[in-house]
């Protein structure tokens, strides 16, 4: 090979890899991929059902603060997959996970359980009053 074919030939192995990583093919596809992140909706009914007044439900996801729900959520039907004051709307990757529900009335009631994303979905967590635990459950 000519000298000046082989300094090309080096010069092309040795810009390959940058290009590789200028154009995204360094690039971690399941970071990026939308089929595989999906949402989950929190809603509740525990401002309707206690005699209270004004009081917040905060959610923790993995232990850590999403929001609060400061009213509640009284229809028949499930809630638009959207934020409002009667819905949290968490997006996240596919996959299990463990969530806290407090809020602040009465005898501090709590929620514990775990929800599961869905690739392209929006999955419901109901905190229904009559699954509460208190501190004294």
């Amino acid at each position: 090979m000519k000298p000046k074919k082989l300094r090309l030939l080096i010069l092309f192995l040795l810009l390959l890899p940058l290009c590789a990583v200028i154009l995204g093919a360094g690039c971690d596809k399941d970071d990026n991929d939308s089929s595989k992140i999906g949402n989950v909706i929190f809603y509740t009914n525990a401002q309707a059902m206690l005699n209270c007044g004004s009081f917040n439900v905060d959610v923790y996801v993995e232990n850590d603060s999403i929001g609060s729900i400061s009213e509640p959520y009284v229809d028949d039907t499930y809630p638009d997959c959207v934020n409002s004051t009667m819905t949290i709307v968490l997006e996240k990757k596919v996959g299990i996970y463990k969530y806290t529900a407090r809020m602040n009335c009465g005898q501090y009631g709590e929620w514990n359980s775990e929800f599961e994303i869905l690739p392209n979905s929006c999955s419901y967590v109901f905190l229904d009053i009559n699954n509460c635990s208190t501190k004294n459950d």
